[in-house]
């Protein structure tokens, strides 16, 4: 239906794997990325930094409370202008990126590590397998520590320094590679600044050793979190340092912001009231709160560059940041949280800095409006590292995600129109996001008001705040022929697996991913 990446083609066989490796060669296959980009022979496989916060608001994305990120990375990186998470909340957006899969295919759809399917089968291991020494700092999925002891190091990881629940900014726990430490109340426990010595120092040892290293660093921030005082109550707590730092920046004020008329919405929009002053404040104290804490993770990017730059190693390390899922402020009347597929929450920021050597000399390309998503990272990561989806040539995981390669590259190849599935357990919707347009089916009410049988769908791109709910349509009119057609990719795409020209044959009634 669409074109096909033409950065290479992924093996289709365990077979082609292992001739492959015993030939000496590494590809990405059985179902990786569409084709690995090798390092010139002689060279060093890229370093991999990713830095993932948590509950990011695309409105809390400034140059003002980030400037590392826009100075060292936004400004010599490929920034997606489409990039959405496909199930949004916490631990099924993080099993994506780490599978490459969708929730229907890894088995993740709610906040339940337990769930995950082939638990070792994550990129970390894969890279792992290409020779890279691999570690972890910061969140990791939640509930893991309910698959095994809480001290239990996950797979594919080297090093491991990952924050136990009940995660809090002061008085709270971390596994160290399977060992249990505890911080306290001082100002040096605060939870990102214990996350970026962590990330530094550890950046540093990697960077200075002879193999590529992989290290993730999941911060907490700007989630809503337990303190040690009243500072930002009911919101994410700052660094010391930053308490205040954005006391006077208003809350942004879009359309969708306690929207008057809600009058064409779902039901469980409908009946919310107004945003009271009250409310106002409350969400006003906590956006600030987020740009505070937001400031101690930038801080902590600056420190991760520099560590790696005094080794040398820079322009052999690609950089990715981003966020698992959004966080609503008043949009849509909706005072706090991520229950609902909008753009507050599905529509992220992703930046990849990749150095010149591995892009073959050319100019970078600051922007990319390629529909993408977080099951597509991990393609483009095992591309660039010249890795496989793969922990032996016979147990291989079959991606449903694309390489961003091409985009980065601007070399074209990825799919101007891409239907991508969106899916959530809890308040239960399917959906799919295409061509800009949105078209969400909620089947369960679940514990946040959604109501069965209800729908909504928007065009995106026209109407970016989702003010216009296109639904119900007449029949014979064109908004009536895109429902049907939206429907029906809804209905592919919720069980889709792998992609076409690139993996196996899925089993009969299951369709490919676009």
């Amino acid at each position: 239906m669409f074109a096909v990446q033409t950065s290479g083609v992924l093996r289709r066989s365990a077979a082609v794997v292992a001739a492959c490796l015993l030939a000496g060669l590494i590809v990405v296959a059985a179902g990786g990325s569409d084709a690995a980009a090798k390092p010139k022979a002689g060279s060093k496989a890229p370093n991999i930094v990713v830095v993932m916060t948590d509950d990011q608001a695309r409105s809390t994305l400034s140059p003002e409370a980030m400037p590392n990120l826009y100075s060292r990375m936004v400004e010599e990186g490929t920034s997606f202008s489409d990039y959405v998470v496909t199930t949004p909340l916490c631990c099924p957006s993080r099993a994506g990126f780490l599978t490459g899969q969708y929730g229907h295919n890894n088995g993740v759809l709610g906040n339940f590590y337990p769930d995950l399917k082939q638990k070792k089968q994550v990129l970390p291991a894969w890279l792992q397998q290409r020779g890279y020494k691999t570690a972890h700092v910061g969140k990791f999925l939640n509930k893991y520590e309910e698959q095994d002891k809480p001290q239990t190091v996950a797979p594919g990881w080297d090093r491991w320094f990952t924050q136990l629940e009940k995660r809090k900014y002061y008085d709270w726990k971390a596994s160290k590679n399977g060992r249990i430490v505890r911080f306290g109340e001082e100002d040096s426990d605060h939870l990102t600044t214990v996350t970026n010595e962590y990330a530094t120092d550890w950046a540093g040892r990697l960077a200075a050793k002879d193999k590529p290293f992989y290290l993730e660093v999941d911060y907490y921030a700007p989630h809503t979190g337990p303190g040690r005082d009243d500072t930002c109550k009911s919101a994410p707590k700052p660094a010391p340092e930053d308490v205040g730092r954005f006391a006077a920046t208003p809350l942004p004020d879009p359309p969708s912001f306690n929207q008057p008329d809600v009058s064409q919405m779902p039901s469980f929009i409908r009946d919310r009231p107004q945003l009271t002053p009250e409310q106002i404040d409350q969400v006003t104290q906590h956006y600030r709160c987020s740009l505070d804490s937001l400031y101690g993770v930038d801080r902590g990017i600056g420190q991760i560059f520099d560590a790696i730059q005094a080794q040398g190693e820079l322009n052999r390390t690609v950089f990715v940041f981003t966020s698992d899922n959004g966080y609503f402020y008043g949009e849509h009347r909706i005072p706090k949280g991520k229950p609902y597929p909008y753009e507050e929450n599905i529509h992220m920021p992703l930046t990849i800095r990749v150095p010149t050597r591995y892009r073959g000399g050319g100019p970078v390309v600051p922007q990319s409006d390629a529909p993408s998503a977080n099951i597509d990272i991990a393609p483009t990561l095992l591309e660039l590292a010249g890795a496989s989806p793969c922990i032996r040539s016979d147990r291989c995981r079959t991606l449903d995600g694309r390489s961003l390669m091409p985009a980065i590259l601007g070399t074209g190849g990825l799919p101007e129109t891409r239907g991508i599935a969106l899916e959530r357990s809890n308040c239960d919707f399917r959906g799919v996001r295409w061509d800009r347009k949105l078209y969400i089916s909620y089947s369960a009410e679940g514990t946040t008001g959604c109501v069965p049988g209800e729908a909504e769908m928007y065009d995106v791109g026209a109407d970016p705040f989702q003010l216009d709910d296109l639904l119900p349509t007449q029949e014979g009119t064109p908004n009536d022929e895109l429902r049907r057609k939206l429907a029906r990719k809804m209905r592919r795409l919720g069980s889709c697996q792998g992609i076409r020209h690139r993996d196996p044959e899925p089993p009969a009634g299951i369709h490919f991913c676009e």
